[in-house]
């Protein structure tokens, strides 16, 4: 129940901040901010994250973050920046695991 209430926080939260932020753009640029978060979005899904240490890092993190790639978005976890410890499924056969 706790869980809950705070991802309705957060929800709530971005739900209020982004129309406060994009209200402070001037008229003729709010399409232009709203294309470049989705298009920083769209590269970030698209291309696989680079390796540790690469000069290429840094770009992928600005990319991401301006694309909103962060948190629970899958690829965010795919690229192992943080990860779920996976459940194992329960053993049918009714033999005993080793």
């Amino acid at each position: 129940m706790k869980q809950a209430l705070v991802t309705g926080g957060k929800i709530s939260g971005i739900v209020a901040l982004v129309p406060l932020l994009v209200s402070e753009v001037p008229a003729p640029w709010d399409t232009v901010l709203c294309t470049i978060v989705i298009i920083c979005g769209a590269i970030a899904t698209a291309v696989p994250a680079p390796q540790t240490g690469s000069g290429w890092m840094m770009a992928y993190k600005l990319v991401s973050v301006i694309g909103l790639n962060f948190g629970w978005a899958a690829n965010h976890l795919a690229a192992g920046q943080h990860t779920v410890p996976q459940l194992q499924a329960p053993d049918t056969s009714g033999k005993a695991r080793q």
